[in-house]
Protein backbone atom coordinates (compact mmCIF):
# COMPACT_ATOMS: atom_id res chain seq x y z
CA UNK A 1 0.00 0.00 0.00
CA UNK A 2 1.65 3.43 -1.20
CA UNK A 3 1.42 6.06 1.72
CA UNK A 4 0.56 9.87 0.57
CA UNK A 5 1.58 11.46 3.74
CA UNK A 6 1.64 15.55 3.75
CA UNK A 7 4.96 17.09 4.66
CA UNK A 8 5.32 17.98 8.35
CA UNK A 9 4.32 21.61 8.68
CA UNK A 10 6.71 23.72 9.99
CA UNK A 11 6.86 24.63 13.92
CA UNK A 12 6.27 28.87 14.15
CA UNK A 13 8.90 30.46 15.76
CA UNK A 14 8.01 34.04 17.15
CA UNK A 15 10.35 36.87 17.75
CA UNK A 16 10.49 37.44 21.30
CA UNK A 17 13.32 40.46 21.26
CA UNK A 18 15.99 41.41 19.10
CA UNK A 19 18.66 43.58 19.21
CA UNK A 20 21.69 43.92 16.74
CA UNK A 21 23.52 40.62 16.88
CA UNK A 22 21.15 38.45 19.52
CA UNK A 23 17.68 37.46 18.74
CA UNK A 24 15.36 35.35 20.66
CA UNK A 25 12.77 33.56 19.40
CA UNK A 26 10.01 31.08 21.08
CA UNK A 27 8.90 27.87 19.53
CA UNK A 28 5.81 27.10 21.84
CA UNK A 29 4.62 24.54 19.36
CA UNK A 30 7.49 22.33 20.33
CA UNK A 31 8.10 23.08 23.85
CA UNK A 32 9.35 20.11 26.25
CA UNK A 33 11.18 18.37 23.17
CA UNK A 34 14.99 18.34 23.93
CA UNK A 35 15.72 16.23 20.75
CA UNK A 36 13.67 19.07 18.27
CA UNK A 37 15.91 21.94 20.30
CA UNK A 38 19.17 19.59 20.10
CA UNK A 39 19.03 19.33 16.41
CA UNK A 40 17.76 23.24 16.13
CA UNK A 41 20.73 24.45 17.69
CA UNK A 42 22.85 21.99 15.80
CA UNK A 43 21.19 22.85 12.37
CA UNK A 44 21.52 26.90 13.50
CA UNK A 45 24.85 26.54 14.19
CA UNK A 46 25.99 25.40 10.66
CA UNK A 47 24.59 28.86 8.95
CA UNK A 48 27.15 31.73 7.90
CA UNK A 49 26.75 34.67 10.13
CA UNK A 50 25.47 32.52 13.13
CA UNK A 51 28.02 32.53 15.94
CA UNK A 52 26.21 31.16 18.64
CA UNK A 53 22.82 29.13 19.71
CA UNK A 54 21.48 28.50 22.79
CA UNK A 55 18.08 26.56 23.22
CA UNK A 56 15.91 26.15 26.40
CA UNK A 57 13.50 23.40 25.37
CA UNK A 58 11.36 23.62 28.57
CA UNK A 59 10.43 27.23 27.77
CA UNK A 60 10.61 26.79 23.91
CA UNK A 61 13.53 29.25 23.63
CA UNK A 62 15.77 29.77 21.30
CA UNK A 63 18.55 32.92 21.54
CA UNK A 64 20.52 33.63 18.34
CA UNK A 65 24.08 35.61 18.61
CA UNK A 66 24.36 36.62 15.09
CA UNK A 67 26.40 38.43 12.48
CA UNK A 68 23.96 39.04 9.76
CA UNK A 69 20.60 39.70 9.79
CA UNK A 70 17.89 37.43 11.37
CA UNK A 71 15.77 37.64 8.19
CA UNK A 72 18.28 35.74 6.23
CA UNK A 73 18.82 33.03 9.11
CA UNK A 74 14.78 32.52 9.46
CA UNK A 75 14.83 32.62 5.29
CA UNK A 76 17.60 29.40 5.33
CA UNK A 77 15.89 27.69 8.58
CA UNK A 78 12.61 27.48 6.66
CA UNK A 79 14.30 26.63 3.54
CA UNK A 80 16.38 23.51 5.69
CA UNK A 81 12.72 23.44 7.23
CA UNK A 82 13.52 23.71 11.08
CA UNK A 83 11.30 26.71 11.72
CA UNK A 84 9.10 29.70 10.00
CA UNK A 85 9.34 32.62 11.29
CA UNK A 86 6.23 34.05 12.22
CA UNK A 87 5.26 37.41 10.81
CA UNK A 88 1.53 38.12 11.52
CA UNK A 89 1.55 41.07 14.58
CA UNK A 90 4.96 41.20 14.51
CA UNK A 91 4.75 44.75 15.12
CA UNK A 92 7.96 46.67 13.32
CA UNK A 93 10.29 45.16 10.87
CA UNK A 94 13.41 43.58 12.29
CA UNK A 95 15.40 45.64 10.80
CA UNK A 96 13.41 49.25 12.19
CA UNK A 97 13.85 47.34 15.98
CA UNK A 98 17.82 46.82 15.49
CA UNK A 99 18.46 49.96 14.01
CA UNK A 100 16.74 51.76 17.07
CA UNK A 101 19.42 53.73 18.92
CA UNK A 102 19.43 53.03 22.33
CA UNK A 103 21.60 55.22 24.99
CA UNK A 104 21.93 53.30 27.90
CA UNK A 105 22.93 56.42 30.61
CA UNK A 106 19.87 58.35 29.46
CA UNK A 107 17.18 55.38 30.15
CA UNK A 108 18.56 54.71 33.11
CA UNK A 109 18.18 58.65 33.94
CA UNK A 110 14.79 58.86 32.63
CA UNK A 111 14.09 55.50 35.26
CA UNK A 112 15.70 57.70 37.91
CA UNK A 113 13.92 60.97 36.96
CA UNK A 114 10.29 58.75 36.58
CA UNK A 115 11.24 57.24 40.27
CA UNK A 116 12.10 60.74 41.62
CA UNK A 117 8.33 61.98 40.24
CA UNK A 118 7.17 59.12 41.84
CA UNK A 119 8.75 59.31 45.26
CA UNK A 120 7.70 63.32 45.34
CA UNK A 121 4.05 62.45 44.79
CA UNK A 122 4.41 60.17 48.09
CA UNK A 123 5.65 63.14 49.92
CA UNK A 124 8.86 61.11 50.03
CA UNK A 125 10.95 64.58 48.90
CA UNK A 126 13.67 63.98 51.43
CA UNK A 127 16.04 62.00 50.78
CA UNK A 128 14.01 59.67 47.95
CA UNK A 129 12.97 61.69 45.28
CA UNK A 130 16.12 64.23 45.91
CA UNK A 131 18.32 61.52 45.58
CA UNK A 132 16.95 59.92 42.57
CA UNK A 133 16.57 63.27 40.80
CA UNK A 134 20.51 63.95 41.38
CA UNK A 135 21.04 60.10 39.85
CA UNK A 136 19.02 61.17 36.78
CA UNK A 137 20.19 65.10 36.36
CA UNK A 138 24.37 63.38 36.86
CA UNK A 139 23.17 60.51 34.35
CA UNK A 140 22.13 63.13 31.25
CA UNK A 141 24.44 65.51 31.75
CA UNK A 142 22.69 68.02 33.19
CA UNK A 143 24.92 68.87 36.21
CA UNK A 144 28.38 69.12 35.86
CA UNK A 145 31.48 68.22 37.74
CA UNK A 146 34.16 70.81 39.99
CA UNK A 147 36.49 69.99 36.68
CA UNK A 148 33.74 71.66 34.32
CA UNK A 149 33.78 68.00 32.41
CA UNK A 150 30.11 66.13 31.38
CA UNK A 151 29.79 63.63 33.77
CA UNK A 152 31.44 60.08 32.59
CA UNK A 153 33.62 61.57 30.07
CA UNK A 154 36.67 61.15 31.77
CA UNK A 155 38.09 64.15 32.38
CA UNK A 156 39.47 66.91 30.17
CA UNK A 157 42.82 66.31 29.45
CA UNK A 158 41.66 63.75 26.66
CA UNK A 159 43.22 61.01 27.53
Amino acid sequence: MISHRMPEALPQAELVHACPGRSRLRITSRRGDPVFFASLATGLSTFQGVRKVEVNPLTGSVLIHHDVPLEGIAKAAEEVRLFALATAGAGPSLTAMQALPLDMRMMAALGFGALALLQAGRGQVLPQAATLAWYAATLSGILINSAGDAPGDGGGDGE
